[in-house]
């Protein structure tokens, strides 16, 4: 209703954009024509109702965009021409390859400037690491969906577990040592199983992990002290006009307005 309401107030012509949280109205906030375009839900969960919610004209004047979570790959979720899901895990998984981690390197390794294939070495080496580091995660995260139980993984402290000289994570050791979390209602070897049966590639790298993950390496490598939450800022900060009409997400959005007539993005 809130949605309906703002989509009303704009005019015929323009749309509103529902998205999970205020970083991802801060992904879209400068390429929309008017801020109050885009609406955080407050959680996936509120979107997703929302969307299942509204009726068609509604749909006609609200796109929604929702992180893939796992979601699509466990069959629990599909898109619409009105309900966007992003390509990979999350928005910064996908926002990551678009060239950000790139101009991420450029700002922050002095190095990286001695020259063009200097630059695309480390952020190839970079890239790799941080997948290696981000696949086991992944594959926890989406073991855990069906228990409902939070990991809290943010909490967690990398270096424990990361082989630097191997370039690689004890994933052994990492799924035992979450086994704690979920110890009330799966035993160790149920547990094992759950995580060994999820996907190895790097589509399940959730972008969050990606980024806590070139923190720190950045950090043990490049001896760079970056937040992954400063990371975060200088993404979305970094992500130009040009970069966006590489992103799949926005082709839909345009797809929809193109459908509708209605418009969110001012670019």
């Amino acid at each position: 209703m809130d949605a309906e309401l703002r989509a009303d107030g704009l005019g015929d012509s323009k749309g509103v954009l529902v998205v999970e949280g205020p970083d991802d109205k801060r992904i879209f906030a400068r390429h929309v024509s008017d801020h109050a375009q885009i609406l955080p839900a407050g959680g996936r969960r509120i979107l997703i109702s929302a969307h299942e919610k509204a009726n068609a004209e509604q749909r006609g004047k609200i796109v929604f965009v929702t992180d893939c979570d796992y979601e699509v790959r466990r069959g629990s979720l599909a898109g619409a021409p009105d309900l966007i899901i992003t390509t990979l895990t999350d928005m910064e998984s996908d926002l990551l390859t678009l060239g950000l981690l790139e101009s991420l390197v450029i700002e922050l390794i002095p190095r990286a400037l001695e020259s063009r294939a200097t630059c695309r070495q480390i952020v190839k080496r970079l890239r790799s690491d941080a997948e290696s580091v981000a696949i086991p995660l992944g594959r926890l995260r989406m073991a855990t969906l069906p228990l409902g139980i939070p990991l809290h993984l943010e909490d967690l402290k990398l270096g424990r577990y990361w082989d630097n000289a191997a370039r690689t994570m004890d994933l052994g050791k990492l799924t035992r040592a979450m086994h704690t979390k979920v110890a009330n209602k799966i035993d160790l070897s149920e547990w094992v199983k759950l995580v060994e049966e999820t996907p190895e590639d790097s589509g399940m790298c959730h972008g969050k992990d990606l980024v806590r993950a070139i923190s720190f390496l950045l950090k043990g490598n490049y001896r760079v002290d970056v937040t992954a939450e400063s990371l975060a800022r200088m993404m979305r900060s970094g992500l130009t006009s040009e970069l966006l009409e590489g992103w799949d997400v926005i082709r839909r959005i345009r797809a929809w307005q193109a459908t509708n007539r209605r418009y969110v993005l001012g670019i």
